[in-house]
């Protein structure tokens, strides 16, 4: 039973406890009035009367009363102390029933969403293999596997965060909420600094940070630093990233896969790695792949914290001279050990001319 249901079944329970109360109070009222106008009467008789006897009979009587009306007041403030309780559990319930409703309407619209997805992948899958099948790839420049070298790695670092990703919820009665959340990506950076810090080789790696990254900035990024590594951490979905607008306005400047493929094959030194650390840009390896040879990306939505463990352990592993391979199951075992959700979102696509297990991208110095 949903916990919406178990709470609605405990209000109309309560419910049912508020009319007994209110019969019950409806009656001690009557009956303390029916005494007290009963010893009102026997004191009246009592004060006209000049027999000694009947004076003593009527007060006796009007104090038989009386402990009847303190006994009836007596059951009327129980019973209205226990509506009043009986009231307060109610709102309380009432209070945890919308907020159950919210959360088991979130959870439909997610479970809604990923089924969506999934659809659109599917489709967009068939579109692209239907593409690829029949369009020549002439626009996009397949580039050869380069053995390492003896240099430093250098990461071109791209974060963006043009706007918060927005979901309104529709609760059963008619009520919407927004939520809105905006992504931690300058934490994330941080994070992965202080891992490579900490690592063995960190003088062999040297990353380029591009906040606020544009297309531009992409491209700058691409013939100024010449990157081993590219890495994306913002809003993404399974048709392309979502970048900075070059003109400055708010609304962010989407990029579709095949265009991003494009930019990075267009340079004499394409990045050897992308990793796409947003929600579900895994669906663009196949067109990244043409062009760099091995590609990280997340299959479905993943959450910050999620993201920013990944991207510290993942660095960590990859500037301690582990392989590509290694460095992205320690990233998700980090995860798991994190007890966080989503230590399966990360996946490695390569082209068939790339052994994971065998691709170190830091060489340590010769001993």
């Amino acid at each position: 039973m949903a916990r919406s249901d178990s709470l609605r079944s405990e209000i109309a329970r309560l419910e049912a406890r508020k009319s007994p109360l209110s019969s019950d109070i409806a009656k001690a009222e009557k009956d303390a009035a029916t005494a007290r106008e009963s010893a009102r009467r026997k004191r009246d008789q009592a004060a006209r009367s000049k027999s000694l006897s009947t004076i003593r009979s009527a007060s006796s009587a009007a104090e038989r009363e009386d402990k009847k009306v303190a006994a009836a007041e007596a059951k009327i403030a129980k019973a209205r102390k226990d509506a009043a309780a009986v009231e307060k559990t109610i709102a309380t319930k009432r209070a945890s029933l919308r907020s159950a409703e919210a959360s088991e309407a979130r959870s439909a619209a997610s479970k809604q969403k990923q089924v969506d997805s999934q659809r659109r992948r599917e489709e967009l899958a068939h579109a692209r293999e239907v593409s690829r099948l029949s369009t020549p790839r002439s626009e996009i420049r397949f580039v050869q596997v380069r053995p390492p070298e003896p240099e430093k790695l250098r990461v071109l670092y791209l974060t963006a965060n043009p706007e918060a990703t927005e979901e309104t919820i529709v609760l059963p009665d008619g009520t919407e909420q927004q939520y809105g959340t905006w992504l931690r990506v300058d934490r994330e950076v941080r994070e992965v600094r202080k891992a490579l810090r900490g690592s063995k080789y960190r003088d062999l790696v040297e990353v380029e940070h591009l906040p606020a990254a544009t297309a531009g900035d992409l491209i700058d990024g691409l013939n100024d630093h010449r990157p081993h590594i590219v890495h994306f951490s913002g809003h993404a979905n399974f048709e392309g990233l979502l970048l900075e607008n070059e003109t400055g306005g708010n609304e962010g400047k989407g990029i579709t896969f095949e265009l991003l493929a494009q930019v990075l094959g267009n340079t004499d030194d394409p990045p050897r790695l992308l990793v796409l650390n947003a929600c579900e840009s895994l669906a663009g390896s196949d067109e990244i792949l043409y062009t760099v040879p091995a590609v990280i990306g997340m299959s479905e939505s993943i959450n910050d914290s999620s993201a920013i463990i990944f991207a510290s352990a993942f660095y960590s592993a990859i500037a301690s001279a582990q392989s590509l391979e290694t460095s992205l199951n320690q990233a998700k075992t980090r995860m798991k050990l994190a007890s966080l959700e989503g230590s399966e979102l990360p996946e490695l696509r390569v082209r068939d001319d790339v052994v994971p297990r065998d691709l170190v991208l830091v060489t340590p110095p010769a001993t």
